[in-house]
């Protein structure tokens, strides 16, 4: 264990040797995220990576930004959820299961996620966004939190990645429980349109229903004011509308 550590820590003094372009601010940035996330990069430039948004090389179009790694971390992200809701579930069905995944990996929460990681403090951003708030905007946020991700398991591989992501979570069957004790997804989505126009109306068409009286699927569309926005499948029609109301609230908070 110990002799794993040093080689670990004599890597790292190589790579950062040969990175002698970062200033001391950028260290400090780097040793603030590294304390946060519970996780000592290797390769210092990957997490620099991480943290660099594409405003802040428009005048180098050829210089990378974060949008490769968090594309990569959205899958990696995506595996560790499953992974983890698969074991502590074990009863759960396919749609259970996608919900339950949806909630965690919904930009809001993500959000969320990374300014309790203080990402919004170290992200590096052009002068014009940083001083219209775009460190704080919920799209820039989500997307360091997946590219984070993506560096640590380029960094460490999948079992690293895997548990900063649980450690930054904590218990998933807890999160869920809160969530579902303080508003069902029905509840939230008519606060979030009321919030926009109180007078749009939610309405849930039933669609179809089949199957035998003891095995029924219901087929729901979710209508906010004239406009078709989602349907959802249940074995009851109160899980089909849930569900409905799930994937409409993705669609009105990722736009």
């Amino acid at each position: 264990m110990i002799m794993s550590l040093i080689s670990r820590l004599k890597g790292r003094l190589r790579v950062v040797r040969n990175q002698s372009r970062y200033t001391k601010e950028s260290f400090a940035d780097f040793r603030f995220i590294e304390k946060k996330t519970g996780y000592l990069f290797r390769d210092l430039s990957l997490l620099d990576l991480a943290l660099t948004h594409p405003s802040f090389n428009l005048n180098g179009k050829n210089r990378p930004s974060n949008q490769r790694l968090e594309f990569l971390g959205d899958s990696i992200l995506g595996a560790v959820l499953s992974d983890k809701l698969y074991q502590i579930y074990p009863g759960g069905d396919e749609g259970s299961l996608s919900r339950k995944k949806a909630f965690f990996a919904q930009g809001s929460y993500l959000a969320e996620l990374g300014l309790s990681l203080g990402l919004d403090k170290v992200i590096k951003m052009s002068p014009t966004e940083i001083k219209n708030a775009g460190n704080l905007r919920l799209s820039t946020l989500e997307d360091a939190v997946e590219s984070l991700v993506g560096a640590i398991y380029l960094d460490g591989g999948f079992k690293d990645a895997q548990r900063c992501v649980i450690q930054w979570i904590g218990d998933l069957r807890i999160k869920l429980e809160e969530q579902s004790q303080v508003m069902n997804p029905k509840g939230k989505l008519q606060e979030i349109v009321q919030a926009k126009d109180t007078k749009k109306k939610i309405r849930y068409k039933l669609l179809e229903d089949k199957g035998p009286d003891h095995q029924k699927t219901f087929l729901v569309s979710l209508i906010i004011g004239e406009d078709a926005v989602a349907e959802g499948k249940g074995k009851s029609k109160k899980e089909a509308e849930s569900q409905a109301a799930e994937k409409a609230i993705r669609i009105l908070t990722q736009s």
